[in-house]
């Protein structure tokens, strides 16, 4: 965890000095295997798997918005069907234009969870879309699930089923459409996966609101046991093929994913969590404080700035040389200001400083000497019999 503690710092580091650069990045790769996913499934249109024009149209979503990258999916989807026949592509066309109102409709900010729910029925691991955005969304994201479901199940329907039918001679234009439309809206298969990811989603969406002690990890397990528990009693009830194995494989990869992911957006540190109260006038009020995990940066460094001289060495009797060379440069001072004062000003300061000087002086601990003695007393008379302020005041008119 440690790691992954550490990670999530240097990431967040990285992130806000070259954010600029990264998210462009992101989203050219996203691109890039959302059209080699859609490529892969329904390979009927060769020049439409052209590396050059998935790059290119990878580089335009690379700066557009993701809603952008949906809109340029769908329309590869519906090119790609025209290479079947062209009641499929129409069909298609019909299909994903409801599903482009309805997801404008509702869940316009939702569109990571559309793109990547096809790419995650790819690669085996459909649990981690939902998962996932019942942590970091909301209940809203279930809708664009849901599109993203259809997506998937209707190109596996083309390349299946439409494409094989399409080849026959004799084919029939009546039972072309009814097996197109059998195969999206009574599709045993599809309805059990939109039940499946939309209970999952809205189950760990609810446990991670709690205010329970580890909610969001609790979450995770609880939607991946959702998960299976869905997906094994419609494969029961209604007969529907499933590899077991797959399936146990695929939500576990996807639990240890959307586990990790928690840590990122959350990382809350639960065994120092405190409960504290307040109150006003009209209400009490209960808040719940969970620290976020953190740790010291590795790379700190710690610089020492000392007065000291590079390269020089500090000796036994180095504070008396620092000391003797305080006295030089105060007594330097005193004299340039003696010599920018009056005569009467001057003599004082110079008689004060000197004195001064020898009681800072670690010698000066030993009995005054009869000279230091008799400029004291000369000092002390001098304050007595002259009138200082008078003195200054004139001396001051002078300048």
């Amino acid at each position: 965890m440690t790691f992954f503690l550490e990670l999530k710092e240097k990431l967040k580091e990285i992130y806000a000095e070259y954010g600029t650069y990264i998210l462009p990045a992101g989203k050219f790769l996203l691109a890039l295997a959302v059209f080699q996913s859609i490529n892969h499934t329904l390979d009927y249109v060769s020049a439409l798997g052209n590396i050059f024009i998935i790059l290119i149209l990878s580089l335009i979503c690379a700066i557009i918005p993701l809603n952008g990258m949906v809109f340029f999916a769908m329309a590869l989807i519906l090119l790609q069907c025209t290479g079947v026949h062209i009641l499929a592509a129409a069909f298609g066309a019909v299909l994903l234009l409801a599903l482009w109102i309805l997801y404008l409709r509702f869940a316009s900010g939702e569109a990571l969870a559309l793109i990547l729910t096809p790419l995650a029925f790819a690669l085996h691991i459909p649990a981690a879309v939902p998962i996932a955005f019942g942590l970091a969304g909301g209940p809203v994201s279930a809708l664009s699930v849901a599109c993203g479901l259809v997506v998937y199940y209707f190109m596996r329907l083309v390349s299946e089923r439409i494409a094989v039918l399409a080849a026959s001679e004799d084919l029939n234009m009546l039972d072309f459409v009814r097996t197109m439309a059998e195969g999206v809206f009574q599709n045993e298969a599809l309805l059990v996966a939109l039940i499946c990811c939309t209970v999952t989603l809205l189950v760990v969406n609810l446990i991670r609101t709690l205010e329970a002690d580890y909610a969001w990890q609790i979450s995770v397990i609880a939607g991946g046991i959702a998960y299976i528990v869905i997906q094994l009693a419609g494969a029961l009830f209604l007969e529907i093929p499933i590899s077991v194995p797959v399936l146990l494989i695929g939500t576990v990869a996807s639990c240890l994913i959307c586990y990790i992911l928690q840590l990122f957006i959350f990382g809350g540190d639960y065994s120092r969590s405190k409960m504290l109260r307040f109150q006003d006038d009209e209400y009490y009020y209960y808040v719940k404080a969970v620290p976020k995990m953190a740790v010291s940066n590795p790379n700190r460094t710690i610089k020492n700035i000392s007065e000291e001289e590079p390269g020089r060495e500090k000796r036994p009797g180095q504070e008396e040389d620092r000391t003797d060379d305080t006295v030089s440069g105060s007594s330097e001072t005193a004299g340039r200001q003696t010599e920018e004062l009056p005569d009467v000003l001057a003599d004082v300061i110079q008689r004060y400083d000197t004195a001064g000087m020898e009681v800072q002086d670690p010698a000066s601990e030993k009995e005054l000497s009869e000279e230091d003695e008799q400029a004291e007393r000369q000092k002390n008379e001098y304050f007595d019999s002259v009138d200082f302020e008078e003195k200054l005041t004139d001396t001051l008119k002078n300048l």
